[in-house]
């Protein structure tokens, strides 16, 4: 998409200029600079212009935070393929324009109606040997899956196992995005986001870290969970409470004679679960599923077996 945007800029906007400057782990790819950019309102002044690849999740207040730290003094465009979090409005119009997944597909699409980009139908014979095995999702829900914690192979043979047929497919699973405050003793509170991962095949909640890997999902079988391993609203929200709680050791002390004595007992911090925004997004598990005398799901992640239900 990169090369397409790069294509279009170079049309579109005032002496643009494709060199980058990278900021390392940064969610922002670099497109270029321009001293203006008509199509979003951009006349005059430099302009740092990036791009936001697909994700699941949505961009968030913290992830302009911390872009915003480490990018060049000066304005940024960014041009998103990912919705945007509910907590970046406002944003900061001064150093901020974010462009919208539907905004890009308008002005693509207008690029296309002018003549000015072509488009054509990718054929179905393509050489392309990674596009045609491997051919990705549409849906912005179904396109990303965490990684494997298992090889198969390594699990079979240390099982001693062998002989059975495989095949990879998909385990749905949810993702949920939680922003809220933690409160401690004596009123204090902190505010604080979580990415949680509701695994319906082990019943259990996670807590998802940001150095966790999502990848593209070549469009495979997919599998849905029973419905009832579903945690109910109620359910979920007390889990989630029980999973980002944090003890704290506290600040407290008590005089002896000897001086004063750091106490030593814990505090306890608790999600003000009634406030706090919860959301979930669609996300796949890998596995397989394998033949040993019946039909059994292997999970790409804790590496047990489940019984099969309907594939989709």
């Amino acid at each position: 998409m990169e090369v397409l945007f790069r294509e279009l800029l170079s049309i579109r906007s005032i002496d643009f200029d494709s060199s980058n400057i990278e900021i390392p782990q940064s969610p922002f790819k670099p497109i270029g600079q321009a001293k203006a950019v008509p199509d979003f309102g951009i006349v005059s002044g430099k302009t740092f212009i990036w791009h936001a690849p697909p994700e699941i999740l949505p961009i968030t207040r913290s992830e302009l935070d911390r872009f915003e730290m480490d990018a060049p003094d000066g304005f940024h465009l960014i041009l998103s393929e990912r919705p945007t979090h509910s907590d970046c409005d406002p944003i900061d119009r001064t150093k901020f324009q974010i462009v919208t997944p539907k905004q890009i597909s308008q002005w693509i699409g207008s690029a296309i109606l002018s003549g000015e980009l072509r488009a054509s139908a990718v054929p179905k014979d393509s050489d392309d040997a990674e596009s045609s095995v491997y051919p990705t999702y549409s849906n912005e829900g179904e396109i990303n899956v965490l990684s494997s914690k298992i090889d198969i192979n390594t699990w079979s043979a240390s099982r001693g196992i062998e002989g059975f047929s495989s095949s990879p497919m998909l385990l749905e699973a949810r993702l949920w995005r939680v922003s809220g405050d933690l409160h401690g003793p004596s009123g204090s509170s902190e505010k604080g986001e979580w990415t949680i991962l509701e695994d319906p095949w082990s019943q259990r909640l996670s807590v998802i870290l940001e150095s966790e890997t999502m990848l593209k999902s070549p469009q495979i079988r997919s599998i849905a969970p029973p419905n009832e391993n579903w945690l109910s609203e109620d359910s979920l929200k007390i889990k989630i409470s029980k999973i980002v709680e944090e003890r704290r050791r506290g600040d407290s002390g008590e005089m002896s004679l000897s001086g004063t004595v750091r106490s030593m007992l814990l505090e306890k911090w608790v999600l003000d679960v009634q406030m706090a925004l919860i959301e979930h997004y669609r996300i796949f598990i890998p596995g397989w599923l394998i033949n040993l005398e019946s039909d059994k799901i292997l999970h790409g992640r804790n590496g047990r077996l489940y019984d099969s239900v309907s594939l989709k």
